[in-house]
């Protein structure tokens, strides 16, 4: 039984440890927004120290030098796609393996599970995109980030799992046909789930670098990631212009997240205790 000090000093010891993962995550966002009003002759004097100058204007330069209209745009496009495809296949795969509705299920889930270990076949994939006329198109760059992520596999078979199979039986019943009734039916009740896996998702194909470099040479195709890349190989030494450029990719995502992130939480608590 604890005593009333046990419980403070144990409260006061969680608070700590939660205020210090907190500064460690908040203050490189920090430093880096410093910097990023930073003119570059103050930031050259005192690079640790606090800005007195407020160069607000470091964002429009960065977002003209980079061009970072046309990056976005690709990003949004290639994001928005991509995510949808990814979650609708996703969740097609895991309906019919939750339900046992087609022969050998389990083995089919197991075998989805072992994915999540397997390296990406990305010289296959090159092959394959090269084959078909594709590389360094939208289509095919599209096309490589979509696929059916056995993580979001895994998750939505477990969320589809704790549905009750009662609703299955009367939308046949009813003469629902399947599509019908995975999205009008099935869809609402895992939004939670779609939610987070879609945040995740996007998180993934808005920060890819690695599969933009090698599917896309045209700088017209680029995503944001790739063109800030090139951005900050263009002006490596005015690092005030490049933190600008950085917190300008970053902005979007942080803002789905802070809207989303009440769905994220209650689909990942809810898919951790249904199954």
């Amino acid at each position: 039984m604890r005593t009333a000090g046990s419980k403070t000093v144990f409260k006061f010891f969680c608070y700590f440890i939660a205020f210090l993962f907190l500064f460690i995550y908040i203050y490189p966002l920090f430093f880096a927004f410093n910097t990023s009003i930073r003119t570059r002759e103050d930031y050259l004097r005192n690079p640790m120290g606090l800005t007195t100058t407020w160069a607000f204007e470091n964002y429009s330069t960065a977002w003209g030098m980079a061009g970072f209209h046309n990056y976005i745009f690709n990003s949004v496009l290639y994001t928005v796609i991509a995510t949808g495809l990814s979650l609708m296949l996703s969740m097609l795969v895991a309906f019919p393996l939750s339900r046992n509705y087609i022969p050998g299920s389990k083995f089919l889930y197991y075998m989805f599970l072992c994915g999540i270990f397997l390296p990406s076949g990305m010289i296959p994939l090159f092959q394959l995109i090269l084959n078909l006329g594709l590389y360094n198109t939208r289509p095919g760059y599209i096309l490589v980030m979509t696929g059916v992520n056995s993580t979001s596999v895994f998750f939505f078979y477990n969320y589809i799992k704790g549905l009750p199979r009662d609703l299955d039986e009367a939308a046949s019943i009813d003469g629902c046909g399947y599509f019908r009734y995975v999205f009008t039916c099935v869809t609402p009740l895992i939004l939670p789930a779609l939610t987070s896996m879609g945040v995740l998702t996007m998180i993934g194909v808005w920060n890819d670098i690695i599969t933009s470099t090698i599917y896309l040479v045209n700088p017209d195709l680029y995503n944001i990631t790739r063109g800030l890349f090139v951005f900050q190989g263009n002006y490596a030494f005015d690092v005030t212009i490049r933190a600008a450029g950085l917190f300008i990719v970053a902005a979007p995502l942080v803002l789905v997240y802070i809207f989303a992130q009440r769905y994220i939480v209650d689909g990942i608590m809810a898919g951790g205790v249904k199954g």
